[in-house]
């Protein structure tokens, strides 16, 4: 087994693989770069963010963090769900969808339940698990609905597909910030990306969804 210090090199790594290519793909839909370079850069997201995932959870067992733990499953299933829309172009809900949203949505359930222990506890941290626990309740009992609907096409999955990546994207950023800074209570720096960035994603899926949408977007 990888020793803790061999798997937090993997997962910074990982971590800063992750960003930059979020950071491509984002920067491609916005400039006249070809579409080539956002598929490189979501890949690159993508295959980070799967490291980070796959690292964070042994770290997590051998530290007996269950707040690390929630928050790696979270996370990635915020980037999964972003990449299976972007791939799923038929729009036609297939078994590993419906895996995502399901074990998201029974985790989210969990995050709550753990975020009010850890208020109970008088760590406000739990803040922080409460309000990642109810984002993820909505996003994969949204996910779920679409598929009972058949799935999705067109506008609404390319709005889909932003607002996933784009919120895997603020997950990245949150590790870099909660990492790199220092404030209390904590529970504002594991927010802070989320306020800032979340009506961000709200309005541009909302122009996609009215017809105007990024260049290049599939």
């Amino acid at each position: 087994m990888l020793s803790f210090k061999t798997l937090l090199l993997i997962h910074i790594i990982a971590g800063f693989t992750a960003l930059t290519g979020a950071i491509v793909a984002t920067a491609t839909k916005t400039l006249d770069v070809p579409h080539k370079w956002h598929v490189y850069g979501g890949t690159a997201f993508v295959l980070g963010m799967f490291v980070v995932f796959i690292s964070a959870i042994p770290m997590a067992v051998m530290r007996s963090s269950t707040f690390l733990f929630l928050i790696a499953i979270f996370s990635f299933y915020l980037t999964l769900s972003g990449w299976r829309y972007a791939k799923n172009r038929t729009g036609t809900p297939r078994p590993l969808d419906w895996m995502t949203a399901s074990v998201m949505a029974v985790t989210s359930i969990g995050m709550i339940v753990f975020g009010v222990k850890m208020v109970v506890s008088d760590d406000s941290n739990g803040i922080t698990i409460i309000v990642f626990g109810a984002i993820g309740a909505a996003l994969s009992f949204a996910d779920l609905q679409r598929s009972c609907r058949g799935g999705v096409k067109g506008k609404e999955r390319v709005a889909s597909h932003l607002k996933m990546m784009l919120a895997g994207t603020i997950a990245a950023i949150t590790a870099f910030v909660v990492t790199n800074f220092n404030f209390q209570p904590k529970f504002v720096l594991w927010l802070a990306p989320t306020v800032v960035i979340a009506p961000v994603i709200v309005w541009w899926s909302r122009r996609i969804k009215a017809g105007t949408k990024p260049k290049g977007m599939p």
